[in-house]
């Protein structure tokens, strides 16, 4: 046993003790060998629990291991006597001789245990291994003290054979105990027939009335002379109280008819005398006279009273043995009642306590045959009410629920009334009546009511007193697993997430397909961020057993919690599947639809997640955080407005937020600012939002003041998401563009799942005329979000720059069956087309732009481009102009200049 669990055990013990772990500290001490302090344990535990049958017997284990079998045996029978009918004792005591290999002491143990439990094999197993050891043993005790021999003057009881005291193993010598002692064993069954080496009985006297003289035993006593006419036999001599075989029936029949097919010992046959032939002759003839006597006619006699009511006594005989044999009948039928009332109680508390639906079943099948034999049981009917209650409440199973309506009402029920009250109440006022009584409950009430308590108490926001219940529950013997979950969720509430998966691991251990350990070790592992596919094996477990079906009130968190943990294991398609289908099946719910909509959103499906979120919406218009999902969706569909009009009239830090993004991508960089400083409290605004509040800075030229802020959001243990992103675009317009780099792969590296880092990345390395660069990050951007047609068009631009016009005009096709109007797609198709030689698809390509953005100086240049390789210098004169008077600067009015230069050469050449 580890020293761990030992001193857990002592912690435990220390903190409550009263508590029943004593038996198991006690216990691992004795196998850790430490014998003194197991034997202190048990006698401080049995002061507060005096009638536990196993801590008598640990603490005889204790003493007969630290070399004390007088005090072991006197622990042994106090446990025997504590409920002499049981076979629980027995077996127990049974069970600790056979393994410390005192099988004479044993035997008699073993045999009572297997006459009151006849069909268990295991038993009868420990029975017959201890009859083969006996054989070859010398007839000797270990634990039995030895009866006292009488004085001279002594009482004895009359009709009892005196014995001998035997002395214990390692004092026996070669003489065997006498007849005496071995009758008594054989009585209780402890001495294997044939293995007793008592002589045989003395022969009948003769016909003179002289008995022999006395016969030699086998082992060599002599045997006691005969009694005189009408004297009284010597008295035996009492088995004295206090032994174990004291507290055992007398000879069973099996012994007894082991006894009876024992063959003498002696080796001495009876003497047959001589036959007279003169007295056979006159006993011939005397015989002869009496038969020719009897058969004289003689007058009839008179019928006898026997023979006048010969019929009533045979139906009064018959109507005895009737009598007695249903006498027989029913003590049986008793005893077989009590003995199933116990063993429903033992599987009912164990099938309570795993709380799952399989194990629930079967406890609530065994209470029932128990209380149908045994009514008047409370134990058992308090069992019955809190299973049958759990079952009706959590699995729907309507006639359980008939039945704990009934035994609510039972004032046997006792604590399982009151659990089964408060689980099926109805009403606002049953439910607080059943409160009450609920939280009136004292620490030894049954481990369901302090589960009860417990989650009554985390409710009204007392989790310490909650805690405290919770942990009573846990403790029990055995251990309540709803308890062991329900504090791990509290553990986890507090953001403790390694705390709350010890727990939840322990239950799991000792029952694996615990639905709500199972879903809460999910959760926790999903906080940590590990051991992943160890919640999903869990929860595999789970959904595959149907014994081990969640109760339905955890279904939905079952199914959330599976989905979340296949998309974070890399497949969300597989995880929004389930969460869709567990929707279907459990029918409209907003938590499902929440949480869909925040897996939608995970995987960047803006328009799945927002059809999600805006149901969610629909069953709880009250929620905000189901608006807050709305509006991240719209904004991930650059639907900004309508993002904005999902959240009117809402308030909130999250609330606020995403207003701020939206008006931030709409441009109010003032209305933005002014949503971000609503989130502050005390002078402290969320991480997230001083993100934002810094990229408003840049945009409005204020880099000075957002520098330093970003800096430090970036620096940060854990820093918020978009943090070095942010600060990449304040490096970027601050003019350090080798700064700005390294923060974005930064960004990249830290949060490998966002497009944001890789997007920024390939757009510096366009804007630094680095195309080859560009072209794998702007790759994994558009990878990481499919929809994202910034990452696109940027993609198709460097795949453009980099030589590429083929590649590049299937990105930007991408863009323009989603956007057919974008004008810098369009724009940059032209020149797709030009780059290929396809002089009239860029100038149809060209014309698209114009219609979309006729006053954009980048799509006037393009189209000026295009019409100058179609041959048409004179459009392109005017584009060129266009573009020059609407702006063009840089590289741009360069281009415009040289299409002017191109096309007035062109058309001076004509003209010539």
């Amino acid at each position: 046993m580890a020293s761990s669990i030992v001193e857990k055990y002592e912690q435990i013990l220390a903190a409550d003790p009263r508590s029943r772990i004593f038996v198991e500290l006690a216990k691992a001490l004795v196998d850790r060998g430490e014998h003194a302090r197991a034997v202190e344990v048990c006698r401080r535990g049995l002061e507060h629990h005096p009638s536990s049958i196993l801590g008598r017997v640990i603490w005889g284990r204790a003493l007969l291991e630290g070399g004390d079998p007088k005090g072991a045996a006197d622990q042994f029978e106090i446990a025997i006597a504590l409920e002499p009918s049981s076979p629980y004792a027995y077996n127990l005591v049974g069970e600790a001789l056979l393994k410390k290999g005192l099988h004479r002491d044993a035997l008699p143990v073993l045999a009572r245990a297997a006459e009151l439990q006849p069909g268990d094999a295991r038993v009868r197993g420990w029975l017959d291994e201890a009859r083969r050891r006996v054989k070859g043993e010398p007839q000797a005790g270990a634990l039995a003290p030895a009866p006292h021999a009488p004085s001279p003057g002594e009482a004895t009881d009359p009709g009892e054979e005196q014995t001998e005291p035997y002395r214990p193993i390692g004092q026996m010598g070669p003489a065997t105990p006498p007849r005496g002692a071995a009758a008594a064993l054989a009585r209780a069954g402890a001495v294997d027939a044939g293995a007793a080496d008592a002589p045989p009985p003395a022969p009948a006297a003769s016909a003179g009335g002289a008995a022999p003289g006395p016969a030699p035993a086998g082992n060599g006593a002599a045997r006691p002379p005969p009694l005189p006419p009408g004297a009284t036999p010597p008295p035996r001599r009492k088995e004295a109280r206090g032994s174990l075989l004291h507290m055992i029936p007398g000879e069973t029949k099996e012994t007894a008819a082991h006894a009876a097919r024992r063959p003498s010992r002696a080796g001495i046959p009876a003497a047959h005398p001589e036959a007279d032939p003169a007295e056979a002759e006159r006993i011939a003839q005397q015989y002869e006279r009496e038969l020719r006597a009897r058969l004289a006619p003689t007058a009839e006699p008179p019928p006898s009273f026997v023979d006048k009511h010969r019929r009533l006594l045979v139906a009064g005989a018959v109507a005895l043995a009737v009598g007695i044999a249903g006498a027989v009948y029913w003590f049986v039928d008793q005893r077989n009642a009590d003995l199933i009332a116990q063993s429903a109680a033992a599987r009912g508390r164990a099938g309570l306590a795993r709380d799952t639906l399989g194990s629930l079943r079967e406890a609530n099948r065994l209470l029932s045959e128990a209380r149908r034999r045994r009514k008047a049981d409370a134990e058992v009917v308090s069992l019955s009410a809190q299973v049958a209650a759990v079952l009706a409440t959590e699995h729907g199973d309507e006639d359980a629920r008939a039945t704990a309506k009934a035994l609510a009402s039972d004032p046997r029920a006792g604590d399982g009334g009151i659990a089964a009250r408060w689980l099926l109440a109805g009403t606002a006022g049953e439910r607080r009546t059943a409160e009450a009584e609920v939280l009136a409950a004292r620490p030894s009430a049954a481990p369901l009511l302090q589960a009860l308590a417990g989650r009554i108490l985390v409710k009204r926001g007392e989790a310490e007193g909650g805690r405290g219940r919770l942990e009573i529950a846990a403790r029990a013997t055995p251990p309540l697993l709803r308890a062991l979950s329900d504090l791990g969720d509290l553990s986890l509430a507090t953001h403790d997430a390694d705390a709350a998966l010890a727990v939840y691991g322990a239950a799991l251990t000792a029952q694996p397909t615990h639905a709500r350990s199972a879903v809460g070790a999910a959760e926790a592992r999903l906080a940590l961020g590990r051991d992943l596919e160890a919640a999903r094996r869990d929860l595999a477990a789970v959904d595959a057993d149907p014994a081990s079906a969640p109760p339905r009130e955890l279904r939905p968190r079952f199914e959330i919690a599976y989905a979340r943990v296949l998309a974070a294991a890399g497949d969300p398609a597989a995880g929004a599947a389930r969460l869709q289908k567990a929707a279907e099946s459990l029918g409209e719910s907003a938590t499902l639809a929440a949480a869909l909509a925040e897996l939608q959103l995970s995987a960047r499906a803006w328009e799945k997640a927002e059809a999600a979120a805006a149901r969610a919406v629909r069953l709880e218009p009250r929620e905000v955080s189901h608006r807050v999902l709305l509006a991240r969706a719209r904004i991930g569909r650059e639907r900004y407005a309508e993002a904005l009009s999902a959240t009117d009239g809402q308030d909130g830090r999250a609330i606020r937020i995403q207003r701020a993004i939206a008006r931030f991508r709409l441009g109010q960089y003032a209305a933005a600012r002014d949503e971000l400083e609503k989130t502050a409290k005390d002078g402290k605004m969320p991480a997230e939002a001083a993100v934002w509040y810094g990229l408003v800075d840049v945009a409005t030229g204020k880099v000075d003041r957002a520098l330093p802020l970003l800096e430090r959001l970036a620096e940060a243990q854990s820093p918020p998401p978009l943090a070095h992103v942010a600060l990449g675009r304040a490096l970027e317009a601050a003019g350090k563009p080798e700064a700005a780099e390294e923060a974005y792969r930064t960004a990249m590296g830290r949060e490998p799942a966002s497009p944001e880092g890789p997007l920024a990345l390939g757009e510096l390395l366009l804007s630094r005329s680095r195309p080859q660069d560009a072209v794998p990050a702007l790759e994994r951007a558009a990878r990481l979000d499919p929809t994202d047609l910034a990452a696109r068009r940027a993609l198709g631009e460097a795949r453009l720059l980099a030589g590429k016009p083929a590649a590049a005009r299937a990105d930007l096709d991408f863009v323009l069956l989603r956007a057919p109007r974008d004008a810098t797609a369009l724009r940059l198709l032209s020149a797709a087309w030009l780059a290929e030689g396809q002089a009239a698809e860029a100038l149809r390509a060209a014309d698209r732009a114009l219609a979309a953005a006729p006053n954009h100086a980048a799509v006037q240049v393009a189209a000026a481009k295009a019409a100058l390789a179609a041959g048409d210098a004179a459009r392109a004169r005017r584009h060129a102009e266009r573009a020059l008077k609407l702006g063009a600067s840089g590289g741009l009015a360069d281009d415009a200049r040289k299409v002017l230069a191109e096309a007035g050469s062109a058309g001076t050449g004509k003209r010539r």
